[in-house]
């Protein structure tokens, strides 16, 4: 099967860091700044991506963030939440009598 569908092997995982949702839900300014994001990513996020070469195989992602200096709450939890998927595997549209695609590899 890996030889049929060459883009979605080895998976690559993608993911997304977010810092203070609840909180900038309700106005507020995020409290905490990721360092060394993405110019692409907003202060309170932090994406990458991660290549996952075998099954079982272990791969790991750090990120680390920086409490703002100005924010008085500096007491309250701070909530992270993270969003991920595998690049590639997204939902398609397809007609009826069309054959199923390859399916791509589940979490």
């Amino acid at each position: 099967p890996q030889a049929s569908l060459p883009s979605l092997f080895p998976p690559v995982l993608e993911y997304v860091l977010d810092a203070d949702t609840d909180r900038r839900r309700l106005g507020q300014a995020p409290r905490v700044a990721f360092l060394g994001r993405p110019p692409s990513d907003p202060e309170h996020q932090f994406s990458g991506t991660l290549e996952l070469p075998r099954q079982h195989a272990r791969a790991c992602a750090t990120a680390t963030f920086q409490l703002q200096d100005s924010i008085r709450d500096k007491l309250r939890p701070i909530a992270v939440t993270l969003a991920y998927g595998i690049r590639g595997a997204g939902p398609t549209r397809r007609s009826r009598g069309t054959p199923l695609p390859p399916l791509p590899p589940v979490l």
